[in-house]
């Protein structure tokens, strides 16, 4: 037999802002999310609200690059969607790749009944390596019609819940989505550990190691907390630097920037949410590379520019009077 223990996760999360002119209730919150009939949404009310959908199974029958080769996966991937304060919504897909027990073809309602579990059913390179190769073939290797594709699974969720007839469409920043695509394996004894990479300006990639397969399965939570984060950091600094396109005392500088420091800066909690054992990383996080300062001086630069605008629209408010 095989062992059941997985080579490596693989996942991915998308992040936007929920279309809804104003944030979410509870009920309201747990009513969207709700993607199964009689499954239950999981709600948090402290420190910040987080409502977390039920997990449902998507099945895939495809390939994934281990180097110059390609591994043959069968399985399925986990979905779900979450919905912190209210307003940030993300949708994440993630699969743990095992080695099959037996590498022929198995009937579906097998693999139906391991929900977000993937097994290759092809050789892989030697065991000591194998994590890593599928690690980097699933990050930088090529994508086509016959690799995992995390990417449109997420979106098409994503994109459901961003639909739904009950939400206004309405949103008080405009603001676009983001992505991290994030992989996990087992390797190593001294903890937790996460290499974060900006690839471009909406996509991210994070790269963890940890101790046991319990922090495996914590490593989603993680890494959906980490990504509200960084898309907050992204809308801050998108709205900064469209507010810079116009005059001081302009009103579409102030229009642009108020929503985003009365809606959205209240979010910001990093870890708050991350399970205990997942914590650790955080800290290291804020040394390097310093998410909260580069938060704080953001913020800090919004305060600045609307007390400016305001100022600035007075001033010429009143000379204006004069004349």
């Amino acid at each position: 037999m095989a062992s059941t223990t997985p080579l490596v996760v693989l996942g991915e999360v998308r992040t936007c802002l929920l279309p809804s002119a104003t944030a979410l209730t509870g009920p309201e919150a747990c009513d969207l999310l709700a993607l199964m009939p009689g499954c239950t949404v999981r709600w948090r009310e402290r420190p910040g609200t987080l409502a977390v959908s039920p997990t449902t199974a998507v099945g895939v029958d495809c390939d994934l690059a281990v180097g110059e080769q390609t591994a043959h996966i069968v399985g399925t991937v986990a979905t779900s969607a979450v919905l912190s304060g209210g307003r940030v919504l993300q949708s994440s897909a993630r699969t743990e790749v095992v080695r099959a027990a037996n590498r022929r073809r198995q009937t579906w309602s097998h693999y139906l009944s391991r929900k977000g579990v993937t097994e290759v059913i092809s050789r892989l390179p030697e065991r000591s390596g194998s994590a890593e190769a599928l690690a980097e073939g699933y990050l930088t290797g090529p994508v086509g019609a016959e690799t995992l594709d995390l990417a449109s699974i997420s979106e098409r969720l994503l994109a459901r819940l961003r639909a739904d007839t009950r939400l206004d469409q309405k949103p008080p920043v405009r603001t676009g989505a983001t992505r991290l695509r994030w992989v996990a394996w087992i390797g190593g004894g001294a903890g937790p550990t996460a290499k974060l990479h900006l690839d471009d300006a909406t996509v991210r990639t994070v790269r963890m190691r940890v101790r046991n397969e319990a922090d495996l399965h914590e490593a989603q939570r993680f890494c959906e907390d980490l990504a509200a984060h960084d898309w907050l950091l992204t809308v801050v600094t998108d709205a900064l630097a469209e507010a810079d396109r116009f005059p001081s005392h302009s009103r579409e500088r102030t229009d642009i920037l108020a929503p985003v420091l009365e809606d959205l800066t209240g979010l910001w909690m990093p870890g708050a949410h991350t399970p205990a054992s997942m914590r650790t990383l955080w800290q290291k996080l804020q040394t390097d590379p310093g998410l909260s300062r580069q938060w704080n001086a953001l913020v800090a630069r919004l305060q600045n520019r609307i007390a400016i605008a305001t100022l600035d629209a007075l001033r010429h408010k009143a000379f204006d009077a004069e004349w």
